[in-house]
């Protein structure tokens, strides 16, 4: 009976921290949760602003059509790793919590090593 119950609350844990990966169409039903992303990038448009700039990835469809948008800022752009031009067309996984933005699904990336390219 011990076995069971060990292996019952072991399975439990790992689907407690397991994480979806879904599609810029499934976002709207992952609100607040944490996923992964994958998706090609359709349309790109940077923004330079006083506070830092702030480059938006439209996922599978272009502005405004897009379900879902990528938003990268801060010191993740500050760094030059992901451009306009890098990542345009490129197929991606990004992790993040999705959130909704002027009734849109967003996910905003928090740390370089949560978007991968996937080519």
């Amino acid at each position: 009976m011990k076995n069971l119950f060990l292996v019952l609350l072991v399975c439990i844990g790992f689907s407690a921290f397991s994480q979806e990966t879904i599609t810029a169409s499934q976002a709207k039903d992952f609100v607040g949760k944490e996923v992964f992303l994958t998706g090609k990038v359709a349309g790109s448009r940077l923004f330079q602003r006083p506070t830092g700039d702030m480059l938006l990835l439209n996922i599978d469809k272009p502005h405004p059509s897009n379900d879902v948008t990528v938003v990268v800022e801060g010191e993740v752009i500050s760094k030059g790793k992901f451009t306009e031009a890098a990542l345009q067309g490129k197929s991606i996984k990004v992790k993040g919590i999705v959130s909704i933005y002027k009734e849109k699904p967003q996910i905003k990336l928090e740390n370089e090593a949560n978007l991968t390219i996937i080519e």
